[in-house]
């Protein structure tokens, strides 16, 4: 099953909970911890790769970084 949009619906079926957690930082180097929890899973852990294959999709508001931590879930 390839799934093209994630609706409101969807969404509320894979999500349990998100934990939002304080800003670090100041400025630029601010940083904030997201922990999403899903249903049946818990929290995912994602392995570290150089990389991520072409069908992952990385996407943020213009001047914001993504950065997964791997294995700082708990």
């Amino acid at each position: 099953m390839e799934m093209k949009t994630l609706t409101p619906t969807i969404l509320h079926e894979l999500v349990e909970r998100i934990d939002v957690y304080q800003t670090q930082g100041r400025g630029k180097n601010r940083t904030q911890r997201i922990v999403i929890h899903y249903n049946f899973i818990g929290v995912l852990d994602l392995p570290e790769v150089e990389e991520y294959p072409e069908n992952v999709v990385l996407d943020s508001r213009q001047g914001v970084a993504i950065e997964y931590l791997v294995g700082k879930a708990s």
